[in-house]
């Protein structure tokens, strides 16, 4: 029997639930929650989907019931409109939080959680495919040490402002960067622009895989796939007209992602990005999907 598919999704109205009960596509409404509230950010636990926690109003919230009740995470520091959460598969009860100049760590899937020092202001989070943390803090990435207390320099510094990293679920190895419209992809201790990208990419995501995918948005419409080497010459046609908000891999298959729209749309590759299907529309403002699977 095909097990359920969970997609949790955080919009400008709160945070919506998906299911897929019989893994055939047939994508139902399961739940809205936080109903009037900016979800930002949302965090599923992998080997428990039943724990998820949510940035909403600049407020983290934890439910130990999939949605039906949260408290309130109290942190040392109020956060900030771009604060996000960040997982790791391989280890299902690690999660951070990256609100600018403040981290904080979990391990215990939200339940207490502790201040990691950083450099200043960072722009992106990830864990590479050695399980170590890695932030983007201008033009720099860094990596942690013992414990993440010290950072070093991963690599020289790139030609524009990192805007995000990425990694595959479960790490395989590939560490991508998005820099002034480019993506890179550290490899053999410095980072190399990914060549013949068709236009400027708003946002990044890695497939994992003997040979990972790369998939990015266009600031023009349409996503390109790639390798970790070059992009492919055709640009695939996403399913609506408005800006892409999300690229979002799922960790339970390495062939599958989601992505949204700025008008409420989300849309399934199972094919790793070759072709995308909507299974849903009209939903607000999209910021934030996380995907897991019933066992």
């Amino acid at each position: 029997m095909a097990k359920a598919t969970l997609l949790f999704i955080g919009t400008d109205d709160g945070l919506v639930l998906l299911s897929d009960p019989a893994g055939q596509g047939r994508w139902l409404r399961s739940a809205h929650q936080l109903q009037g509230s900016v979800v930002q950010s949302v965090w599923v636990d992998p080997s428990n989907p039943l724990i998820t926690l949510a940035i909403a109003d600049r407020r983290v919230l934890r439910s130990s019931d999939g949605g039906q009740t949260w408290q309130t995470v109290r942190l040392e520091s109020d956060l900030t409109a771009t604060a996000a959460l960040y997982g790791d598969p391989r280890r299902p009860a690690l999660v951070y939080l990256l609100a600018n100049d403040l981290l904080f760590e979990s391990r215990d899937a939200g339940g207490t959680w502790r201040t990691i020092a950083l450099p200043g202001q960072c722009n992106g989070c990830a864990i590479d495919g050695v399980g170590r943390l890695v932030v983007a803090s201008g033009n720099q990435a860094l990596i942690g040490g013992e414990r993440n207390a010290q950072w070093a320099p991963l690599g020289s510094p790139l030609p524009d402002v990192i805007r995000m990293l990425a990694t595959p679920p479960g790490g395989a190895g590939a560490l991508c960067a998005l820099a002034g419209g480019g993506v890179y992809v550290f490899a053999q201790d410095a980072w190399h622009r990914v060549d013949h990208l068709p236009g400027e990419a708003a946002t990044c995501a890695v497939l994992a895989g003997a040979a990972p995918t790369l998939l990015a948005t266009l600031t023009d419409g349409g996503i390109v796939r790639g390798t970790l080497h070059a992009w492919e010459p055709a640009v695939v046609a996403l399913p609506w007209e408005s800006a892409t908000t999300v690229l979002s891999p799922a960790a339970y298959h390495m062939d599958t992602a989601f992505a949204s729209s700025a008008h409420g749309d989300i849309a399934i590759t199972l094919d790793r990005g070759r072709s995308w299907t909507v299974v849903r529309r009209g939903l607000a403002a999209v910021r934030s999907i996380a995907a897991a699977r019933l066992a």
